[in-house]
């Protein structure tokens, strides 16, 4: 009997003393990064769910002005629709590389995109608007541009044009 008691004493004091290990082991884990290192931008809206980072529309015209929509998502996961005047109608689908969005993002950071007004426009009827939307570092920005826009703005939406475009588009099958 004094044997298994001992036993048992024995066992109690190192079961103990490996959850002291392990609690120790807890305090001693990495410190969260530093806020003074540079971090990649934060695309899209908040909470994890794969939400829109960028939309890019040409809307139409009384002429052949190209008119479409282009719709990104935090994922890299992108649409195209075609709706007149364009290269290819319909729907399409993409992947974008995330690269190509913390670009974009930085681009319109830095070109002052968040401080442009929300319209450029007059009383004009034949005239296409360049609409961009961008979604990100807590940020969430449309602009509609058609008369009297700012060069910056102009510049901003033709790079993220050049970027977006010639990417390899797949057409969506229409299902009956």
């Amino acid at each position: 009997m004094k044997t298994l008691t001992a036993l048992l004493f024995a066992a109690s004091i190192l079961a103990c003393n490996a959850q002291r290990k392990a609690a120790d082991a807890t305090v001693d884990a990495p410190p969260p990064p530093s806020t003074n290192t540079p971090q990649a931008p934060a695309l899209g809206g908040p909470g994890k769910a794969d939400s829109l980072v960028i939309t890019l529309q040409r809307t139409p015209c009384f002429g052949t002005c190209p008119a479409f929509v282009i719709n990104v998502y935090r994922s890299g996961y992108a649409t195209y629709e075609g709706h007149s005047h364009v290269e290819r109608e319909g729907l399409h689908r993409a992947w974008i590389g995330l690269d190509t969005l913390q670009r974009i993002l930085k681009d319109a950071e830095t070109s002052g995109f968040f401080q442009f007004e929300d319209r450029y426009d007059r009383d004009v009827t034949d005239l296409p608007s360049a609409i961009l939307r961008v979604v990100g570092n807590g940020k969430d920005k449309r602009v509609v541009g058609r008369v009297g826009v700012p060069p910056a703005y102009k510049a901003l939406f033709g790079r993220v044009e050049e970027l977006l475009l010639p990417i390899p588009w797949k057409p969506v099958p229409v299902e009956p």
